[in-house]
């Protein structure tokens, strides 16, 4: 990449860090476009990734129609049909956008990828997958507002945000206005008010780490990328949220866990935060219960969903262990 597009995609990314939720149409050459979707958009989809691996459903499960709302260079679309086990099962994708430019860039770079995809430019009564990401540091609370009719309408829904806290909340907050429409199928393990919004966690947040491709910490290109946009790529939270109309039942409102980024791995326990009905919570783990949860606590991935008698298991007695 030269030194122009190095510079464009630096002053892009420090509007994104700088944002307070209203940033205008910044697509304004191709040159942007494609910089942003070599880089940026990258390690969005990486995120995607470990997110579509993680969903307790198929993609094949989930309507054929894609709705990929604020779909900059359509990396999520992308994403989705790269990890179907059949991506002929989605027949037709809607990109939407303020900039028509990037609703072009990501029909011409879909194209590409999955020639046999259709492409409409209106959402109808059909059940249609609704794909949202990273739009919550350029979304004012009025524009959200107007995609609220959207959302309630999705047959399904997958959002995918940064993992960071102002956008991480703004999740949650959402997710309570969609409980009267959907079901949480990922990563709540419950159907109840998120933990998140109740005033003991207001320091707290719903996030996870996604893994980075191992491949990743042995390119030049992305050590420049890293040197150049000043991120670590060793460190990908994310935050998210799978949702699907009802009437769909749901085995996630029992007896289990969501363990949440944030683990402290200490001299024979770890400590960590969990989520399940009753709420958000801190506890501690035992390496002498079991090890192999012990160490999946210490650093839990987008699958760290465990039954709750796991996590708490009875101290043996001493009566009957003689």
């Amino acid at each position: 990449m030269d030194e122009s597009a190095w510079k464009k995609i630096q002053k892009l990314r420090q509007s994104y860090l700088n944002a307070n939720g209203d940033l205008p149409d910044y697509w304004q050459d191709d040159e942007l476009l494609k910089a942003y979707d070599e880089t940026l958009a990258m390690r969005i989809r990486w995120k995607w990734r470990a997110v579509l691996d993680a969903l307790p459903l198929p993609l094949t499960d989930l309507p054929n129609i894609i709705v990929d709302w604020g779909c900059g260079t359509g990396g999520a679309t992308r994403e989705v049909l790269s990890q179907a086990s059949q991506p002929e099962h989605f027949k037709k994708v809607i990109f939407m956008d303020r900039s028509s430019r990037a609703v072009k860039f990501a029909t011409r770079k879909t194209s590409e990828e999955f020639p046999f995809i259709k492409y409409g430019i209106k959402v109808d009564d059909e059940p249609f997958l609704l794909l949202i990401s990273h739009v919550f540091s350029e979304l004012p609370e009025a524009e959200l507002k107007k995609l609220l009719p959207l959302l309630h309408k999705a047959s399904a829904l997958i959002w995918v945000e940064s993992g960071r806290p102002l956008e991480s909340r703004r999740l949650s907050a959402l997710r309570e206005g969609l409980r009267s429409t959907h079901s949480f199928l990922a990563p709540c393990p419950h159907q109840g008010l998120c933990g998140m919004l109740v005033p003991e966690q207001l320091e707290n947040w719903c996030h996870f780490k996604a893994p980075v491709p191992k491949e990743v910490h042995h390119s030049a290109f992305w050590r420049e990328c890293s040197k150049q946009l000043g991120f670590d790529l060793r460190s990908l939270p994310v935050a998210y949220l799978f949702a699907v109309h009802h009437p769909l039942k749901t085995d996630n409102d029992g007896d289990h866990v969501r363990v949440l980024a944030g683990s402290r791995k200490l001299k024979g326990y770890t400590r960590y935060h969990g989520c399940k009905t009753s709420g958000v919570f801190e506890a501690e783990f035992m390496k002498r219960y079991s090890k192999q949860i012990y160490e999946s606590l210490a650093e839990p991935g987008l699958h760290s969903i465990y039954r709750a008698k796991d996590l708490s298991p009875k101290e043996p007695d001493d009566a009957n262990s003689l």
